[in-house]
């Protein structure tokens, strides 16, 4: 049985007024691949956020099976990635594509260590499995919104992350893009042992290797399970408080809008 890299008790996040996470417990084990679901304003981010050392909480984080304040050592956040719903970049700014992938490498070389010739063959043979060694030598400020997604995802992988996190990380993006970013993101699943957490709203774009479902609403936990019963009808009426109708067509889920 794979053991826990990622456990909640009781955590709560409030901002002034606002509860952001309500009282959330999860445990998430190694290599599983995760969905955080929920309209927005759920508490999705929020709980990454967590996780990555963003927030600041109230109750019990274990990760890798020690327990986390918001503050986390060197060793810890290198074994998270994190991917974030836009990879903003100024066109103007002189970074080649390969470049920015390669700034994966600096946390695990330390301070005063910059990437050399290894760290760079290593960035190029990600690109390559990822279909996107042509983008090598373009400006970053100059690619489109989905190859600069995939350059962000690459950076994360070369950090050599346990857990990786990604934040909507197909928002605004055109539906066949999303589609292969998605397929992406399962390729990496399966090559490279990752537990991974995707945020979306999104219900009818969901990568075919996310098997479990954690479905938010208000900062508060209202589902945790097979990703099949997280996308009845019922259950995502209920959660986006709209009706909506899911049926599959040759082995392929679909949801409808009245």
């Amino acid at each position: 049985m794979n053991r826990h890299v990622i456990e909640f008790e009781g955590i709560t996040v409030r901002k002034g007024n606002n509860l952001l996470l309500d009282n959330i417990s999860l445990s998430v084990s190694s290599t599983e691949f995760v969905g955080i679901i929920g309209p927005n304003g759920a508490g999705k981010t929020t709980l990454l956020n967590v996780i990555a050392g963003f927030e600041q909480f109230s109750g019990t984080l274990s990760l890798f099976g020690h327990q986390e304040s918001r503050k986390r050592d060197r060793q810890t956040r290198l074994r998270i990635g994190y991917v974030p719903q836009l990879f903003q970049i100024d066109p103007a700014f002189p970074i080649l594509a390969s470049e920015a992938v390669v700034t994966g490498s600096i946390g695990r070389l330390g301070l005063f260590r910059s990437p050399g010739r290894e760290e760079m063959e290593r960035a190029m043979r990600l690109m390559e499995m990822m279909r996107m060694a042509h983008l090598a030598d373009r400006p970053l400020g100059q690619l489109s919104g989905g190859e600069r997604q995939k350059v962000s995802l690459a950076r994360a992988i070369l950090q050599q992350p346990d857990i990786l996190l990604m934040d909507e990380p197909t928002a605004n993006l055109d539906i066949a893009v999303q589609k292969e970013v998605l397929d992406l993101i399962c390729e990496i699943h399966t090559r490279q042992d990752l537990t991974l957490l995707l945020v979306t709203h999104d219900v009818t774009m969901l990568p075919a290797a996310m098997r479990r479902a954690v479905l938010l609403d208000n900062g508060k936990k209202i589902y945790d399970g097979d990703i099949d019963t997280a996308m009845s009808s019922e259950t995502l009426s209920r959660l986006f408080q709209y009706p909506l109708e899911t049926f599959d067509r040759n082995g392929k889920r679909f949801v409808s809008y009245d």
